[in-house]
C-alpha cells in the first residue's frame, strides 16, 4: 500500500509541475484503480495532497514572476463561488450530458493544442481586451471551471489553463502559474468542506504527499525549461488524456446503469 501510494505521488506530483492542473485528474484514478480506494474517499483525499503539490508546483512559476495576480484573483473568487454552484444546482442537471460535453470540448482543445490552428483554428486575441475585461474573463471562467469541477470530481485546471490561453491570449508558463493558484485556493474550499464529512484517509496523505511534493517541484522545474509551444502540446496530451478517461467512465457508467 505504501509504495503504491508513493508510486501515485510521484507521478501526481510531476503531472502538476509540469502542467498546472493539480495532479488530481491523475491522482484520482490512481488512487481508485491502483490504490483501491473508493470514489468518494479517493476525491476528498486527493483535494487534501493537492494544497501542497499546487503550493509546491506554484514556488517554480512564482520564482521565475510567471504568475499574473490579477487574473488569478479574479479566477480564484469564480471558482470558489462556481464549485458551490455546481454543487448545489447542476446535480439536477443529467450528469452523463454533461460529462459527454466536458470531453468534447478538452479533446478539441488537446488537439488545437497540440497541432496548432493547422487543424482547429480557436484563435481569440485576448490581448486587445482591456485590463478590467480581461479581469472579467477570468471571474467568467473561474465560475464555469469551478462548476464543472465541483460536479464532476476534476480539477478546474484541465478547463483554467487553456481558456487563459486560447480566450485571453496568456502565454502557456503564465496560464499554468496562475492556474495552480487557483488550484490552492478551490482545494482549500473544497476540503473545509471534506473535513467535516470524514471522507479523507490521512494515512494515504501522508505516504503520498512527499513523493508528490518532489516531483511537483521538479516537474515545474523543468516545465520553465521548455519553450511555450513545447510545453503546450505536452499539456494538450495531458488534456486528451482527460478528455479520452472521461469518455471512457461515461460510457463505463452507461453499461453498468444499463445492466443493473
Amino acid at each position: 500500500m505504501k509504495i503504491k501510494a508513493s508510486i501515485t505521488g510521484v507521478i501526481g506530483g510531476f503531472v502538476s509541475g509540469m502542467t498546472g492542473i493539480g495532479g488530481g485528474t491523475v491522482m484520482v484514478p490512481l488512487l481508485t484503480g491502483f490504490v483501491l480506494m473508493r470514489q468518494h474517499r479517493a476525491h476528498a483525499t486527493s483535494l487534501v495532497i493537492v494544497i501542497f503539490v499546487a503550493i509546491s508546483a506554484a514556488t517554480q512559476y512564482l520564482m521565475r514572476d510567471q504568475i499574473r495576480w490579477d487574473l488569478a484573483i479574479a479566477l480564484s473568487i469564480g471558482a470558489v463561488v462556481g464549485a458551490q454552484i455546481g454543487a448545489r444546482t447542476m446535480h439536477s442537471m443529467p450528469e452523463k450530458n454533461l460529462r459527454i460535453i466536458f470531453a468534447i470540448f478538452l479533446f478539441v482543445v488537446g488537439i488545437r493544442l497540440i497541432f496548432g490552428n493547422s487543424i482547429i483554428d480557436l484563435s481569440f486575441d485576448g490581448q486587445t481586451l482591456s485590463s478590467n475585461m480581461q479581469t472579467v474573463s477570468a471571474l467568467l471562467i473561474g465560475l464555469i471551471g469551478g462548476a464543472f469541477g465541483g460536479l464532476l470530481g476534476i480539477g478546474g485546471g484541465a478547463i483554467f489553463v487553456p481558456a487563459l490561453v486560447l480566450i485571453l491570449g496568456q502565454d502557456q508558463h503564465i496560464a499554468q502559474g496562475i492556474s495552480l493558484i487557483v488550484i490552492i485556493s478551490t482545494a482549500l474550499s473544497g476540503t473545509a468542506v471534506n473535513l467535516r464529512s470524514g471522507y479523507i484517509d490521512k494515512k494515504i496523505v501522508i505516504w503520498v504527499t512527499p513523493p508528490a511534493i518532489v516531483l511537483a517541484i521538479i516537474g515545474g522545474y523543468i516545465a520553465g525549461l521548455l519553450d511555450s509551444e513545447t510545453l503546450s502540446r505536452v499539456f494538450g496530451i495531458v488534456v486528451l488524456y482527460v478528455a479520452i478517461r472521461s469518455f471512457y467512465s461515461t460510457w463505463k457508467k452507461s453499461r453498468q446503469t444499463n445492466h443493473s
